[in-house]
């Protein structure tokens, strides 16, 4: 910001945005932006007489606009004891009356949108991994843009819920299984007031935690713990999984080949994955995290689920929408516990429920084939919040077109790149040939 004296000003000078002149008016001093003064003069509201002041330093942005209650007055704009000047505006140019003239930059704006569109390119979408759709990236000017996206999608192949789950369940524990390990435990117990860094931590028999166990992700919310075990894993009584420096349980595993459980009044942050083997809940568990296992009977007693914090940096496909989940086995509940996902199994009874607060749904055992489409606006790779939407068809669906409409906000860096990705939660599906991406930016 720079502030002007009219008898500074020489021939040809080009004047910026946060370019203000002073001018008073009854005594008064304002400080006033080119843009106000060059309007203010078009209006006929500028012909009168002001005085300039030594120093500029004194005007403050509190009176940029006091300007546009200043009606016409007489005489002519003084920019010191002894030199008069007159100012006259025409089109862009400010003209002084000892012959100079300065150029002023123009007061409207052009808005020129970005558009990309294509009739004739078919991207699949066969998997819960985002994927490009081609043609629909733009690397634009850094600034705010109205983003909107238009296109259709065709479903090709439809999926059960429950199916889908207990594939993505498998596919989770391959996923977490084949880590790399950087910590073997020697001893069978996890807490009792320790602290522990991102790691792939390893017991070869059953573990336990106890007491306090402290999880530091050190200032970077992507690290990851995972604890595994080839026995049962099981908290005592009043044990705690806390969270420090960034950490978030979206990120921390406990997978036990063996039954997993928690004891009464456990307070949980993360998640328990058993490959072969039944999990439960004691009486009062606290858990933000997620209940899962392949095989066997999945249970809770009066148990308070909240959503893992974060985004995971782990492939949970559709698990991303349940709170408990079981391949093969039963779903059972007592006492008033809160679930704030969906609950299923592939194969089992669900029973108990009743009594609980079941936010999402409760899903049975061959529940009816459908597909499940996403699609949002993503900024290098980073979903925009409330940019995504889903939609979900039945089996009849197949091979219909349904239309994509996508509007948001995206406020863009210099060298960010801005993209359309879409994925198929349930079954598969393909997206276009018809397309087209704008963006327009948004002055203020």
């Amino acid at each position: 910001m720079a502030n002007k004296r009219i008898s500074e000003l020489t021939l040809h000078t080009t004047l910026s945005n946060n370019d203000f002149f002073p001018l008073v008016k009854e005594g008064e001093t304002v400080r006033v932006a080119y843009a106000t003064l060059k309007t203010k003069i078009q209006e006929g509201l500028l012909s009168g007489s002001h005085t300039d002041i030594t120093s500029l330093n004194t005007y403050t942005s509190s009176v940029d606009d006091r300007l546009t209650s200043i009606e016409a007055v007489t005489g002519s704009y003084i920019t010191s004891e002894t030199d008069s000047q007159t100012l006259s505006i025409a089109g862009d140019q400010l003209s002084i009356s000892n012959g100079n003239t300065l150029t002023l930059p123009s007061t409207s704006t052009t808005i020129s949108p970005l558009v990309f569109t294509s009739d004739n390119t078919i991207v699949a979408i066969p998997t819960s991994t985002p994927v490009i759709v081609t043609g629909m990236t733009a690397t634009p000017s850094a600034g705010s843009y109205l983003v909107n996206f238009n296109s259709q999608y065709t479903i090709d192949d439809v999926s059960s819920q429950t199916a889908q789950a207990k594939t993505d369940v498998i596919a989770l524990y391959d996923e977490l299984m084949a880590l790399t390990t950087t910590v073997t435990r020697g001893g069978g117990v996890y807490g009792n007031g320790e602290t522990l860094t991102e790691g792939v931590y390893d017991f070869a028999a059953a573990t336990s935690l106890n007491g306090i166990l402290t999880l530091d992700a050190e200032g970077d919310s992507t690290k990851q713990f995972v604890f595994r075990c080839t026995g049962a894993f099981t908290t005592n009584t009043f044990s705690e999984v806390a969270l420090t420096g960034s950490a978030i349980s979206s990120n921390v595993w406990f997978v036990s080949e063996g039954a997993g459980s928690t004891g009464a009044d456990t307070t949980f942050r993360g998640s328990i994955l058993a490959n072969q083997a039944a999990v439960s809940t004691g009486a009062r568990t606290t858990m933000e995290g997620r209940l899962l296992n392949i095989t066997g009977q999945n249970s809770i007693d009066t148990t308070t689920f909240t959503i893992p914090t974060g985004t995971s940096g782990f492939d949970l496909g559709i698990l991303d929408t349940f709170t408990m989940f079981t391949g093969t086995g039963a779903l059972g509940n007592a006492g008033a516990s809160v679930i704030p996902q969906s609950i299923g199994t592939n194969a089992g009874a669900i029973t108990g429920f009743a009594t609980a607060t079941v936010s999402g749904s409760i899903i049975s055992a061959g529940s009816p084939s459908q597909s499940t489409f996403s699609c949002g606006v993503y900024i290098d790779g980073v979903l925009i919040s409330n940019s995504r939407r889903t939609t979900d068809k039945p089996f009849e669906a197949l091979d219909f077109e349904y239309p994509v409409i996508l509007q948001t906000v995206a406020t863009i860096t210099e060298g960010q790149t801005i993209d359309i990705r879409a994925y198929a939660e349930l079954g598969e599906q393909h997206i276009g040939p018809r397309m087209a991406l704008s963006l327009i930016p948004i002055v203020l």
